[in-house]
């Protein structure tokens, strides 16, 4: 599999990729209930990086779940690339997901019972692709994330650095049009890290895809086109690179 060759930087007026406006999701009933998202509008663009940020319980994760198709929520517009997920069935959006969405868990959620090799060929085996294709696809995608040797491993014989890369080439190898990372480098020291941003990145600069990630870790915050702050459900602010990010990649 090859990757994108990236552009210069993404066009600051282009089409969007994702397209959020008074999107809401609560947890439990009654005096019980949580409301994890309160109307949040948000947008990412096609050919960026866009990272997520804010304190832990924000609405991060389920705002990044509800883009994917894979939490319901209660009102509210998505648009993903076209397609509005507020109208779709379940059966048209999850045939939508498979095809369109990468997911990188926090949680890693690989397959215990199945090789390296194995797990990252699930996309492209549920996207009808033929085992032979699937294996040499996934074994140069592992490759590209530094665990060419270890694609006949199972994955609790790796370090948890190596079972994110190969979730991060999981969710990458069926060549999505959105990809959505739910603490990408939060296993993984800042040489790895730095190499999986870049790859990211390179997949972003695509001028039909878009990344986006949640994460806490500052240290890649230089890897954004813009970074989102979320606070108590709600989008507080934007950032843009040229004018929010001082020259460390830190927010000003």
């Amino acid at each position: 599999m090859s990757l994108p060759t990236p552009n210069a930087s993404p066009a600051a007026n282009s089409s969007l990729a994702v397209h959020v406006r008074g999107v809401s999701k609560t947890f439990g009933t009654g005096e019980a209930a949580v409301a994890a998202l309160k109307g949040v509008d948000f947008d990412a663009r096609q050919g960026e990086l866009l990272m997520i940020v804010g304190p832990s319980g924000c609405g991060k994760t389920t705002l990044l779940s509800v883009i994917a198709g894979t939490l319901n929520f209660e009102g509210g517009e998505l648009d993903v690339f076209g397609a509005k997920l507020h109208q779709m069935k379940p059966r048209a959006i999850t045939e939508f997901r498979k095809r369109n969405v990468g997911f990188i868990f926090q949680a890693f959620n690989l397959i215990p019972t199945l090789s390296c090799i194995e797990n990252v060929c699930v996309p492209l085996l549920i996207n009808g692709v033929s085992r032979r294709v699937a294996e040499r696809k996934a074994a140069a995608l592992l490759e590209q994330v530094g665990l060419g040797t270890r694609g006949n491993e199972r994955p609790l014989n790796l370090s948890g650095g190596q079972q994110q890369r190969v979730a991060i080439a999981r969710a990458l190898v069926h060549e999505p049009r959105l990809v959505i990372c739910d603490e990408p480098t939060s296993a993984l020291d800042k040489d790895t890290g730095g190499h999986i941003m870049d790859l990211l990145r390179d997949v972003a600069r695509h001028p039909d895809r878009c990344v986006i990630v949640v994460t806490h870790d500052s240290r890649v915050f230089q890897y954004a086109d813009r970074l989102t702050e979320m606070e108590d459900g709600r989008v507080q602010r934007v950032h843009d690179r040229s004018g929010h990010f001082d020259e460390e990649g830190g927010l000003k």
